[in-house]
């Protein structure tokens, strides 16, 4: 009998500001763990701590999880106010990943700071702040809330044999694609017109939670087909 296909899961640190002082920690939520499972999927958490190339060995799929805010320095802005930045000790960590399995075809699921990763390590950029934008933008949630809206999915896209043209998601950013990577091709968008899913040979990001909603299955079975 053939073993499940393993799927790594990136985690968030913590430098001794948010879980207990002056001590590193790593977490991540275990519903994404859990989704993997369901599909049928062997889930393990890796860290900075293992190698890249000791990553890719390990695993047949990765997930880049959510996080904080990228330093707009990353995408040639300056930072602006009410940031919460991700561990630059992660962001340089997971570029190396996409790098890696860039050239060994890994699929690859970036989750809303992950797909914003993605995007902006390939040449995109970000709005730094979505009320900022257009005071019009549906609600995103962020900042810890969570909300619910419709996305539209393109006819193209990967995700419309597995979801349809419409979806309800879970939405928990501030932030959003601004410029898309070059290579990339929108796959969803929300009814304001910002951009909710990308896609680019084994690469698909999303930028909701589908570990949190009923979009979960149909996204987590991706990664077990190759290419994604």
């Amino acid at each position: 009998m053939p073993s499940a296909p393993v799927i790594g899961i990136t985690v968030s640190l913590d430098h001794g500001k948010l879980i207990r002082q002056s001590h590193d920690y790593l977490y991540v939520k275990r519903a994404y763990a859990q989704a993997i499972k369901r599909v049928g999927g062997q889930p393990i958490l890796i860290s900075p701590d293992l190698a890249p190339s000791t990553v890719a060995a390990l695993c047949d799929a990765l997930v880049i999880s959510g996080g904080d805010d990228l330093a707009p320095e990353l995408y040639g802005e300056a930072t602006g106010v009410g940031l919460h930045l991700e561990s630059a000790e992660r962001v340089a960590w997971e570029r190396q990943l996409l790098d890696l399995f860039a050239e060994t075809a890994t699929p690859v699921l970036g989750v809303c700071y992950g797909m914003q990763l993605m995007n902006v390590h390939f040449g995109g950029s970000l709005h730094q702040d979505l009320a900022a934008r257009c005071a019009e933008a549906l609600d995103h949630g962020g900042f810890g809330r969570l909300t619910a809206h419709p996305i539209l999915i393109e006819e193209t896209s990967r995700l419309f044999p597995a979801l349809g043209g419409r979806a309800m998601v879970s939405s928990l950013h501030h932030q959003a694609i601004k410029n898309l990577a070059p290579g990339f091709r929108i796959a969803a968008s929300a009814e304001d017109g910002v951009i909710e899913a990308i896609e680019c040979q084994n690469f698909l990001g999303v930028e909701w939670h589908p570990e949190a909603d009923a979009t979960s299955d149909a996204i987590y079975s991706l990664l077990l087909q190759k290419p994604i």
